[in-house]
């Protein structure tokens, strides 16, 4: 999958944040500043790249219009109707041909992920659950478990059987994931529930066991 950045020349940095968070879900980002050859002729590498572009994310800000060539990009952005991802870091809003799009405010010093994942669904969720199930796997404590997993969470009603049970693999894998108090007693058990059955013996045996120890157990009946 392949981005085009938008963005005004003052904003290229916080553009290659976001570059960076695409490229940790696997999405190849376009950056004019940084990919375009000296030799090579601007307009028509910008033109050739936006068509290549599945997503299109410009970076607002009050400057961003003030920029011709900014203008441009996000006209034909819209006129291909690839899925567009506004951000702005001032409270910009996207105008012209991208103004039916939400944008959505981000840090300009620190984007996270929850700024783009909901655009990257809208243009291929599984992809998305594909991109985010090795950052869940890499999780290395239970607070990060609990968040990296709290990514995928809206989007598993439209994951694939293969994808539900690549997560419940994950977690027997990693035990700080089925260790991990939210992710035991609230996240996992609705999907051995529901997918339980199709994984490896051995593995749903294991998994079942580590989650054993965080149900709540019934109330007691009075009297007892």
């Amino acid at each position: 999958m392949l981005a085009f950045m938008s963005y005004q020349a003052a904003n290229r940095a916080v553009a290659g944040r976001v570059s960076d968070l695409l490229a940790s879900l696997g999405i190849q980002a376009f950056m004019a500043h940084e990919h375009i050859e000296v030799s090579v002729q601007w307009r028509d590498e910008i033109l050739r790249q936006i068509g290549l572009a599945n997503l299109f994310v410009p970076i607002l800000s009050q400057s961003y219009y003030a920029s011709i060539w900014c203008k441009q990009e996000s006209g034909i952005a819209a006129f291909r109707r690839i899925t567009v991802i506004p951000l702005s870091i001032d409270g910009s809003t996207p105008q012209g041909a991208i103004s039916n799009f939400q944008s959505t405010i981000i840090d300009p010093n620190a984007p996270v992920y929850a700024n783009i994942l909901p655009g990257l669904a809208l243009n291929d969720v599984n992809f998305l659950i594909s991109a985010l199930t090795p950052i869940i796997a890499r999780s290395g404590n239970f607070r990060s478990a609990e968040s990296n997993f709290d990514l995928v969470v809206p989007y598993l009603p439209r994951a694939t059987d293969q994808q539900i049970v690549g997560l419940l693999n994950v977690a027997q894998r990693n035990d700080q994931i089925s260790n991990a108090g939210r992710c035991a007693v609230h996240l996992l058990p609705p999907l051995m529930a529901s997918h339980g059955h199709l994984l490896d013996p051995q593995v749903r045996a294991s998994l079942q066991e580590t989650l054993a120890r965080y149900q709540i157990p019934p109330p007691r009946p009075a009297g007892f």
